[in-house]
């Protein structure tokens, strides 16, 4: 009967399959990159709302979905269980991870502001330069789509940059990622943490480098800990949904641009509250852990 789970990479070494999973995920952007290119629409890219949503939902499904759900039915042949769609979960545990990503949220913006501030080394200038290219073409991908008011807008920005892209990153880099590096390290902690380098590396916005390397983490812990893929999924949805809504309303007005700017005067002691019930609900997270032989001695 176990023979019968074990999928074609069974066996294989986990640089193997770290290298076999890029040559997948490079495969689906080329995919991609075809896609929109056969369109015709490619020029189009970034200036009208509808190509640009086009292509990132492309994206999502080719580079992120796709290539994981390729790689868990060859690692297993039961996808379901190697990417723990099938596993249940603790209602509680959830709130709890859903509570966690809401009060984090001005503790995130503090690191973020300093973040920002970092300056490169005058040798470093051409790096600098062209991290504040990425960062200002992705603010324009995002823009224009926020520029959209319309109900219908809300509604499909909600359903690519929250819940389809909240599904995909969290199978690509939770899912089959965190547990490839897993095989490697040896290291539940290092497969976390490198996995939540990765995912925030491959946003390619390095001025949020820092913080979204804490939220990666979080989410990491939060699939070793519950044992399920759905958590992770849920709580990143929940993350995208907050800044999807808040856009909505603010984007374009002044409120959004105090919403985008940290002050460390204004919001000291919210940071320190935000800290403060960030660290106790992850205690509680830790107590309610879905016990295995792995994650038990998790600490």
């Amino acid at each position: 009967m176990e023979q019968n789970n074990k999928g074609l990479l069974y066996g294989m070494g986990g640089w193997a399959q770290l290298f076999f999973f890029i040559f997948l995920a490079f495969s689906g952007l080329i995919f991609t990159t075809l896609i929109i290119s056969l369109s015709g629409h490619l020029d189009e890219l970034n200036q009208s709302v509808k190509i640009t949503r086009m292509a990132l939902t492309v994206q999502a499904s080719f580079f992120f979905i796709i290539p994981s759900l390729v790689f868990a039915f060859l690692s297993q042949s039961n996808t379901k269980e190697y990417l723990k769609i099938d596993e249940s979960y603790n209602v509680t545990f959830l709130l709890l991870g859903v509570c966690l990503i809401v009060v984090i949220q001005p503790l995130i913006n503090f690191i973020g502001y300093y973040n920002q501030q970092i300056v490169l080394p005058e040798s470093m200038s051409a790096i600098q330069t062209w991290m504040k290219e990425n960062e200002l073409a992705a603010e324009k991908t995002t823009g224009l789509l926020f520029l959209d008011k319309s109900m219908a807008g809300l509604i499909l920005n909600l359903l690519i940059i929250a819940v389809v892209a909240g599904l995909g990153e969290e199978l690509f880099f939770r899912g089959c990622l965190q547990q490839i590096i897993q095989k490697i390290v040896k290291n539940q902690h290092f497969a976390v943490w490198i996995a939540a380098i990765v995912f925030s590396a491959m946003h390619f916005q390095f001025y949020g480098f820092i913080p979204r390397v804490l939220l990666g983490a979080v989410l990491g812990y939060m699939f070793v800990w519950s044992g399920t893929i759905w958590v992770p999924v849920v709580v990143h949805t929940v993350n995208n949904v907050i800044g999807v809504v808040l856009a909505f309303v603010y984007y374009g007005t002044p409120q959004y641009e105090d919403l985008s700017v940290y002050s460390l005067e204004k919001n000291m002691w919210i940071t320190i509250l935000s800290l403060i019930f960030t660290v106790i609900l992850i205690i509680f997270m830790y107590k309610k852990r879905y016990k295995t032989p792995e994650n038990a001695e998790l600490r």
